[in-house]
């Protein structure tokens, strides 16, 4: 019985050392691309508040500010499936892309 839980213990260690890698580089990864992102959002929001008053109503009638909110939460959630899967390859040992 002992040996059964040394061949677990010895199986584990590299899993859970793995594991602790992936964490640590999709949290430095993730906060990373986050502030790139809402640098990005206060730039737009800054730029947008800039606008004449004419041209504000304008394009706020066209829609803009909806697109401009869908693109930029597009860009959240593929920067998220990014790192989700980049990560899960450091601990899988999948290609690398």
């Amino acid at each position: 019985m002992i040996s059964f839980w040394a061949f677990l213990v010895a199986a584990a260690g590299p899993l859970v050392l793995r594991v602790l890698i992936m964490l640590g580089f999709a949290s430095v990864s993730y906060t990373g691309m986050m502030a790139l992102i809402e640098g990005l959002i206060a730039s737009a929001q800054s730029s947008w508040s800039s606008l004449p008053s004419a041209v504000l109503g304008l394009v706020s009638l066209a829609g803009l500010p909806t697109a401009v909110g869908l693109l930029f939460g597009a860009m959240v959630t593929r920067t998220t499936i990014w790192i989700g899967v980049k990560a899960t390859r450091l601990v899988f040992g999948g290609a690398s892309a």
